[in-house]
């Protein structure tokens, strides 16, 4: 087995939740990562990698439903991704605009 360091793991596809939550899993209880995924143990696999990428989009569209407050649907069909750049309506009857606000002496 390949001797514990300290290496850097680029975060490109993959979740902090996932990989500072699992990197015990992956490489033994001595192993500890950081922001920015520096990690102190083995050296993960291609293969490890690969694992965490695939739990991290699971978890960030898990997330993304949750906070849309949709469900999964129970019949096993193939659920899109949600379309993160959905439209939002806004009420043109509301207005934000502050009454404008008198300067006194003039």
């Amino acid at each position: 087995m390949s001797r514990e360091q300290q290496y850097w793991l680029p975060g490109y596809g993959l979740s902090r939740h996932i990989v500072l939550g699992h990197i015990h899993y992956f490489l033994g209880p001595s192993a500890s990562g950081r922001e920015g995924y520096l990690i102190t143990g083995v050296p993960l696999t291609r293969e490890q990698i690969d694992d965490l990428a695939a739990m991290s989009r699971e978890y960030e569209k898990q997330e993304a439903l949750r906070m849309t407050n949709q469900n999964t649907a129970s019949d096993g069909a193939r659920q899109l991704e949600p379309y993160i750049n959905e439209l939002i309506p806004v009420d043109p009857n509301r207005s934000r605009r502050r009454e404008p606000e008198s300067r006194g002496g003039r």
